[in-house]
């Protein structure tokens, strides 16, 4: 058995077991350099990201100063354009452009948009002045265009007059188209045949059917222009009656063809070749029945 002498143990190295340290003690060596060391790159981080924020910003500032200046200049070079279209007398109006008027005198067209020469193109309302040009019952359509410097054309689409229509005791210009759009005044076609038989309570009424009446009064019109009978005596009266039925007036002497319904063309040929026949014999009739439904190939006469 043997012993160990406590003498033995002068000069052994004795290892102390790795142990942490409590909180208000102060800590081992090694742990106060690494928390020193990330707390510096952690202090010498934060003044670079703020000069990469001011970096950003200052770049910031100058791009929307840049961008006021250029929106500023835009400004001005657009204000100034504009005021120099406004005042400068390249652009008075010198010359009007007219398309399309037959009836409708230069002068009419001036007042009625009034439009004056001189006046500064851009300022000039077209739109207002095509508003008050179609006041005009005469006109249809109107189109007004800025020819720059100085030039404005006015196109227009003018009615046509085909008949007159009587409204009780009013008289109507109509178109081709039945429509009525002005009444008869001084200075206005007079030389148009007339209808009669239309009312002015009907058109108020259904006017949609009433100028399909007066419609059918313009197409007796229109295919008794194609017969040579036109050339003798002129046509001057078509009345249209409540049942359908029309009759027209033709000539100074005032010849009437009973026509009653239609086919027209065929009833006006007919028509052409009786009273080509009495005109050979020098008489003129008075009134032409080609009216007669059940036998329609039939034609009476009566003279004067």
């Amino acid at each position: 058995m043997t012993l160990h002498h406590p003498d033995r143990l002068h000069g052994a190295s004795i290892v102390a077991p790795a142990e942490g340290y409590a909180a208000g003690e102060s800590p081992a060596p090694g742990a106060v350099r690494a928390n020193g060391a990330a707390a510096r790159g952690a202090s010498s981080r934060a003044p670079k990201e703020a000069r990469s924020v001011l970096a950003l910003l200052w770049s910031a500032a100058q791009l929307a100063s840049g961008l006021a200046v250029v929106v500023g200049a835009a400004l001005a070079v657009a204000w100034s354009a504009h005021h120099y279209a406004l005042t400068s007398p390249r652009f008075a109006l010198r010359t009007l452009d007219v398309q399309g008027a037959k009836r409708t005198t230069l002068e009419q067209l001036k007042a009625a948009g009034e439009i004056r020469e001189g006046v500064n193109m851009f300022s000039l309302d077209t739109d207002a002045a095509e508003r008050k040009i179609l006041e005009n019952p005469w006109i249809s359509e109107v189109k007004l265009t800025r020819r720059l410097p100085s030039t404005l054309r006015i196109e227009l689409r003018e009615r046509e007059a085909s008949a007159v229509v009587a409204l009780s005791r009013h008289v109507y210009l109509v178109t081709r188209e039945g429509e009525p759009f002005k009444e008869l005044e001084p200075g206005d076609p007079y030389d148009l045949p007339l209808i009669t038989g239309a009312s002015p309570e009907s058109l108020a009424r259904d006017r949609a059917r009433e100028i399909e009446r007066i419609q059918t009064g313009l197409e007796v019109l229109r295919q008794y222009e194609r017969v040579p009978l036109a050339k003798v005596y002129p046509a001057e009266e078509v009345h249209l009656a409540d049942s359908g039925e029309v009759t027209l007036t033709a000539g100074k002497d005032g010849v009437t063809l009973e026509l009653g319904a239609g086919p027209w063309r065929k009833k006006l040929l007919m028509a052409e070749e009786v009273v080509g026949e009495l005109r050979k014999k020098g008489r003129t009739p008075g009134i032409v029945f080609l009216d007669n439904q059940a036998h329609p190939e039939r034609v009476v006469v009566r003279m004067r």
